[in-house]
């Protein structure tokens, strides 16, 4: 239980993950991401008694929403979503600041530490908090994956 804990139940809705702006399918996403990321204003109207929702579609302003289709957007969080971002400075790793830049040099000149093997080492050492500095309130590693796939090709 979390020291702001109020014990609420969450109530039961019928939405089904479906961005509102873009129709496109979101993924779950637990309240302390939304809590950690949402700028005070947002936060203040934040439903913790529904099901919140990441949308990751790159040109849709919502980044969260939740059962009632409340539409949080890029303007609303404390950071630049990577997803919805194509500045190069803009992190992929939010726990150990290894942004899309920083990724790139790193693989292209074959310096040390690997980006991947690095974000594995501190995850086993368990030092990870991506439920409260990622957006999308989990790991990283299938997106810096995936960047380093398209920086290869």
């Amino acid at each position: 239980m979390d020291c702001c804990s109020s014990n609420l139940k969450e109530i039961e809705t019928e939405n089904d993950g479906i961005c509102p702006s873009c129709k496109n399918k979101a993924k779950n996403v637990k309240l302390i991401t939304l809590k950690s990321l949402l700028k005070p204003t947002s936060l203040e109207t934040l439903n913790v008694k529904i099901d919140h929702y990441f949308c990751s579609t790159e040109d849709c302003e919502v980044v969260y929403f939740d059962a009632n289709n409340e539409k949080y957007l890029v303007s609303d969080i404390k950071v630049a979503v990577h997803q919805k971002d194509t500045s190069t400075t803009t992190s992929i790793c939010y726990c150990f600041d290894w942004t899309k830049e920083k990724i790139g040099e790193y693989i292209k000149q074959e310096l040390s530490p690997n980006p991947l093997e690095h974000i594995r080492l501190n995850i086993k050492e368990n030092r990870c908090g991506c439920e409260v500095n990622n957006p999308q309130g989990s790991c990283c590693l299938g997106n810096v994956t995936k960047h380093i796939k398209s920086i290869k090709k």
